[in-house]
């Protein structure tokens, strides 16, 4: 059986889903791929769609996936487990923000693409203005397999460029219309132009102004596409159903099959991961090698685990389908497997290696999440970190140093709908704000402190005397050195002066913020025979260290990211700009040469941020840029807030004042 897996991409409202459907249904499944209840609330898809048909010995998988960025994630499993993707254009906007995003990871996975102009049955949709916008905003060749037929501003019908005649929405063919004899022309001598060159002898024919038979062009639009040379472009109306036909056609017979380079024993990749109301967690997996069945024993490679396999199951849309056995090229659905990963390797030799996987986007926007009621608190985090699981670009964790529970993703909008699936398929209910920035304390000279801890009252008393340095020790967290000499503090006494040391640390001395990056050294002190006792020296260790601390000039740490950001070079000067006024540091700045191609200037940025200024960062670029840039952050170093102005300022946003330390 032939494989084919398709993916369609593009911006939101462009019709993907819609196109999707309408080939599921000509597939004969009448299916939806928008079923979850966030979807269905939104519009629009949030999650991958997966969807399959058999026609005669030819098996087309369709993956639909969402429209705005901040599902991105959707669209790199998609092109990863597909061997072409679809274009979807609106006829009314042309390129838009994601289709620019989509396009660049069509080329980056370097997977053949169509290009569907869509919704030409809308007033204002405009084919040659969409394709103009194609051809200004998107690197790459296109040349047109179509040109749409307007009758009284209707969309009739359009004229096949291979066949060379019009063909209609009752499907019947005729001579090209009198008014688009020349566009014809001068197209389908751009098409032949292009088509020539995956032939060699075609290319003498074309160059000899020779007769080119529509099979012959057939023939070299396969290859062509296969080669990637360049990118056909359709004229589609899934409201009517004008071009469905033609689109099914050319992805069963001009896009490439699925090729198996891995063998014949069983080898998967789970590529996606779905947790279903009714068939619990799910891993999709597309079959790489080899074939599976029913009732087989396979293992995990990546964790040695073994899974038998009770069902296997097609998807189509909202519906499944319990297949007996599946083989190399098809995407298959497996239930409650053992806590698997996106991106694990599945085989039925366990000599096997793992598989590569792709990275993705880290989140870059965090919030915290607080339970609406008692009972809300106990499902709150384990229902988080398995909503959590199933996504890349999705993260639930505690701060160590705020202690809030913290969601981050990619974008208000991402985050929303996960805290949504959160009610809806958990019953939880929680609130999202800003969350504390994790700062730190820590000391800028050397000091000493002492404390003795004495206490009687009636019977055995508490007695324990400590004497510290501290200096401080950028970048190294922490160091206890023990130099008493003398016996002055028994050895047994020692870890609890650690101990009161730590649990100092912890509560900081400036505004509550655990301190690092200190050495302290334990080097006097003195001991009762009959008082002393580790609770007694325990206390003492932490009150030195207070002492010893408030007269080492303490000072705010707060958390410094690099941030590298990827924008059209028309923006630019705006986002320097705004990064300055984050107390941003500019690293470097220059064209990306991998993300620019002739077109649009990409510009990467790079610079050093505080965290403080970067919370609502996601949201603030995507108004500077009108959506088009993207950024990624990563924690570099603590950094000391060296004036008591910017730290008071500071700490009033986290409502907190700057504590005074005691002379």
């Amino acid at each position: 059986m032939e494989v084919r897996t398709v993916c369609f991409v593009g911006h939101a409202s462009s019709g993907k889903t819609a196109l999707a459907e309408a080939l599921l249904k000509k597939g004969g499944h009448e299916a939806k791929f928008d079923f979850t209840p966030e979807a269905k609330s939104r519009g629009h898809s949030v999650d991958l769609g997966v969807g399959s048909f058999v026609q005669g010995e030819k098996l087309l998988q369709i993956l639909d996936t969402p429209g705005f960025s901040e599902f991105v994630e959707e669209v790199y499993k998609a092109l990863w487990a597909s061997e072409a993707a679809v274009l979807v254009v609106n006829a009314e906007k042309g390129v838009e923000v994601h289709t620019e995003k989509a396009w660049e990871l069509i080329r980056k996975f370097k997977k053949p693409a169509l290009v569907v102009i869509n919704k030409l049955d809308l007033p204002n949709a405009d084919f040659s203005k969409a394709v103009e916008s194609v051809r200004a905003m998107l690197p790459g060749r296109f040349a047109s397999l179509q040109l749409p037929i307007y009758e009284g501003g209707n969309f009739v019908g359009y004229v096949d460029l291979v066949e060379n005649k019009a063909i209609y929405a009752d499907k019947r063919k005729g001579e090209i219309p009198q008014n688009l004899k020349e566009a014809v022309a001068a197209e389908r001598e751009k098409l032949l132009e292009i088509l020539a060159e995956a032939n060699d002898e075609l290319m003498v024919r074309f160059l000899e102004s020779q007769e080119i038979s529509p099979d012959e062009m057939r023939r070299a639009l396969r290859e062509a596409l296969r080669q990637r040379l360049f990118s056909p472009i359709l004229c589609m109306s899934v409201a009517t159903g004008l071009g469905l036909d033609a689109l099914l056609e050319l992805l069963q017979s001009a896009t490439p099959t699925f090729t198996n380079t891995q063998g014949e024993k069983f080898v998967a990749q789970a590529f996606n991961l779905f947790s279903d109301q009714y068939l619990g967690r799910l891993a999709f997996l597309k079959i790489l090698g080899g074939k599976l069945s029913e009732g087989e024993t396979i293992v995990n490679i990546n964790t040695g685990a073994q899974e038998r396999v009770k069902e296997i199951l097609r998807f189509h849309g909202d519906k499944t389908e319990k297949i007996p056995e599946a083989h190399a090229g098809e995407i298959i659905a497996l239930a409650k497997l053992s806590d698997c990963k996106l991106g694990e390797t599945f085989a039925a030799d366990t000599a096997a290696q793992p598989l590569p996987w792709m990275e993705f986007p880290k989140p870059v926007f965090a919030r915290a999440v607080t339970p609406e009621t008692q009972a809300d608190d106990e499902k709150m985090s384990s229902a988080l970190k398995e909503i959590a699981s199933l996504k890349a670009t999705l993260e639930f964790y505690r701060d160590s140093v705020t202690h809030e529970a913290i969601l981050a993703g990619l974008g208000d909008t991402h985050l929303n709908v996960f805290v949504e699936r959160l009610k809806n398929r958990y019953g939880v209910s929680v609130k999202m704000h800003r969350p504390h920035v994790p700062y730190k304390e820590t000391i800028l000279k050397v000091a000493q402190g002492q404390y003795k801890h004495k206490k009687q009252s009636g019977g055995r008393g508490q007695y324990g005397e400590a004497h510290l340095r501290l200096e401080p020790i950028p970048g190294k967290t922490y160091e206890f050195v023990d130099e008493v000499k003398g016996g002055v503090i028994p050895r047994e006494f020692i870890p609890a002066v650690e101990k009161g040391v730590l649990e100092a640390m912890q509560q900081g001395i400036l505004a509550g913020y655990p301190m690092t990056d200190i050495r302290v050294a334990v080097y006097y002190g003195s001991y009762h025979e009959v008082d002393s006792n580790e609770i007694s020296f325990k206390i003492a260790g932490a009150h030195a260290f207070r002492l010893a601390a408030q007269a080492a000039q303490p000072a705010l740490l707060e958390p410094i990211y690099k941030v590298t950001i990827w924008t059209p070079s028309d923006f630019t000067g705006d986002i320097i700009s705004n990064l300055n006024g984050k107390r941003g540091r500019i690293l470097g700045m220059g064209m990306d040469e991998e993300s620019t191609d002739g077109h649009v200037k990409i510009d990467k940025i790079e610079a050093e941020v505080p965290l403080a200024e970067m919370l609502d960062y996601a949201l603030e670029l995507k108004s500077i840029t009108q959506g088009r840039a993207t950024f990624q952050m990563e924690f570099v170093r603590y950094q000391v807030v060296t004036s008591e102005k910017l730290a008071e300022e500071l700490l009033k946003r986290e409502g907190k004042t700057l504590g005074k330390p005691v002379a």
